[in-house]
């Protein structure tokens, strides 16, 4: 038995643990290269696009009202709002 085991893990385990880990790797890094962006295409920012951040505010502000804030912080967004 023992036998039979250390020949197993020293001459078959080898290759089944390798064609696993192609299976797994092999698809990502094509999907990655043939799906991805290159860095050299990558776009870049400049000032009259909108930043990140500014796209974040505006969707909190779209929603807030709606999310069933308190009576107080609601007023004090308002306020905030306007002041703009």
């Amino acid at each position: 038995m023992l036998n039979l085991t250390s020949k197993f893990v020293l001459e078959v385990l080898p290759y089944l643990l390798s064609a696993l880990i192609a299976a797994i790797v092999v698809p990502g890094f094509l999907s990655s290269q043939f799906h991805g962006t290159r860095p050299e295409a990558a776009v870049t920012v400049t000032k009259s696009m909108v930043s990140a951040l500014e796209l974040v505010r505006q969707d909190h502000a779209a929603f807030a009202p709606n999310q069933g804030l308190s009576a107080s912080s609601s007023s004090a967004a308002q306020h905030q709002l306007q002041a703009k």
